[in-house]
């Protein structure tokens, strides 16, 4: 009986050391199944997300050069495009293959992208190792340790973490519609400066050969002093329009080399066109651009900081009470050659007594509240931004048509009659002059408000998106009223 009720122990025995392995086994491969969902990045998925989007990549392609392979590729791209003449497209290809502050925006977003993934991931366990000797006595201690609530709340670190990476994600591709839209601002102001330099060329020839002719006909007795000098001041305030005019032409060709990432070589050889394209025969309508707002950068960040508040919110209440650590303990003691094992579990409780975090939870709520009214506030100012926008749109197309339909064939018309007069002997040589020099100045303003218009269609599909773009003016007159009523 003794042998058989032995016997029967020994069955239970294994029987139980059966079972715990079995639950060990299966705690074992249930943490391995829940940390290998855990939140991953791969910022070449987010850059072929943004290479595919023609709203912000207007052409060409974005490249992460990492190898030297990549970089020699991207070199003999702008080599290429540099033998002929950059159009608008070819200053963005230019960029995103030349630029190094936009390949260092690339590789900075690739590690916010890698940061935010890892905030879906479990803290690894701690595991620790001790060896105590007393007298013939050996312990050696094995301890394994992790966080339970943080192994509990792993789903809810997985979504918040997904929220994240899709935050980068918009912030990146924010960041690069702006690098762009940079771009192609600074290319219209470079042309509009060329073309510009060019009218600003054609009527200071015209106001010299007027004022060496003042000069002759003053020496010969046929003009007054007073006559004289006016004709001076507007030769002399055309020398200072052109002088500016001038470095115009240098500030925006250089800021358009700096934005593009040129160097000293590569800038001598740029080549932009000498004029703006042709105005356009109808203003974009606002029903094309008006269904992007919904999608505005920062309404998407807005909305997921909001989702990504309410996700945590439920992890951060129940860590402002506790936290639980768990442990499991393994140690073998050798004395005078008998080896034991000793086995067991550790359970570390934070019990709420002095801090029951309910100031933490308060911080909690009100944030989640703020972040509800800022999402809400940013969906309103979206709107009215849009429609401001394309007012200013609305406005600089209908002034830039005036200009091209009205201003400039009036000043035709004029500088015909006046050249038909002068040639009849009804007016002056000076009254001659005046009439093309009124007209170059209409051309110069046509000019810049073709490029205004340009720079509010950027400004007003910036908006659309959720990224503003700013443009200042830049006209210079060639002469000052004063001068011209003297006259």
């Amino acid at each position: 009986m003794r042998l058989e009720g032995g016997n029967i122990t020994l069955v239970k025995k294994a029987k139980k050391k059966n079972r715990l392995a079995m639950k060990l086994r299966i705690f074992y491969f249930g943490l391995i199944f829940i940390t290998s969902g855990c939140t991953s990045y791969k910022f070449e998925e987010s850059l072929n997300n943004i290479n595919s989007n023609k709203d912000i990549v207007i052409a060409g392609k974005i490249t992460a050069a990492i190898n030297q392979e990549q970089q020699n590729e991207l070199f003999n791209d702008s080599k290429a495009l540099l033998n002929s003449e950059v159009g608008e497209k070819e200053a963005v290809k230019l960029m995103l293959s030349k630029s190094p502050n936009f390949q260092s925006l690339l590789f900075k977003y690739r590690g916010s992208g890698s940061a935010a993934a890892q905030k879906g991931r479990i803290s690894n366990p701690v595991f620790s190792f001790e060896r105590m000797v007393k007298g013939s006595e050996i312990e050696y201690g094995r301890f394994l340790s992790f966080g339970l609530l943080d192994l509990l709340s792993l789903p809810t670190k997985q979504k918040s973490s997904k929220f994240a990476v899709d935050l980068n994600d918009i912030n990146f591709a924010s960041e690069i519609y702006g690098a762009i839209n940079d771009v192609r601002m600074s290319w219209f102001e470079a042309v509009s400066s060329e073309q510009q330099l060019t009218l600003y060329d054609n009527a200071f020839i015209a106001l010299s050969a007027n004022a060496e002719l003042s000069k002759r006909m003053k020496k010969t007795g046929n003009m007054t002093t007073s006559d004289r000098v006016r004709q001076q001041l507007i030769y002399s305030e055309a020398t200072v329009a052109l002088a500016k005019a001038k470095i115009r032409k240098i500030s925006s060709r250089e800021n358009l080399i700096r934005k593009i990432g040129l160097t000293k070589n590569e800038a001598n050889n740029l080549i932009i066109p000498k004029k703006l394209p042709e105005l356009p025969k109808t203003p974009i309508p606002i029903e094309k651009i008006a269904n992007k707002i919904s999608d505005r950068f920062d309404v998407k960040t807005a909305r997921i900081e909001y989702e990504l508040l309410l996700e945590q919110l439920g992890v951060e209440k129940i860590n402002s009470y506790t936290d639980i650590e768990f442990g499991y303990r393994n140690d073998r003691i050798k004395d005078d050659g008998v080896i034991s094992n000793k086995k067991g579990y550790e359970l570390e409780i934070k019990i709420p007594i002095f801090d029951w975090g309910n100031l933490q939870r308060d911080t909690i709520q009100a944030e989640l509240i703020a972040k509800q009214k800022i999402y809400e506030n940013i969906v309103l100012v979206a709107a009215s931004e849009f429609r401001e926008a394309y007012q200013k749109y609305r406005t600089a197309f209908d002034i830039a048509k005036h200009y091209y339909e009205q201003i400039i064939p009036m000043h035709e018309i004029l500088l015909e009659e006046a050249t038909y007069n002068y040639n009849g002997m009804i007016i002056g040589i000076f009254e001659l002059m005046q009439s093309g020099l009124e007209k170059s100045t209409a051309e110069i303003k046509a000019t810049d408000a073709l490029q205004n218009l340009f720079i509010a269609e950027l400004n007003l599909n910036s908006v659309a998106v959720g990224r503003k773009l700013g443009a200042k003016s830049r006209t210079t007159p060639i002469a000052s009223n004063k001068a011209k009523k003297g006259h």
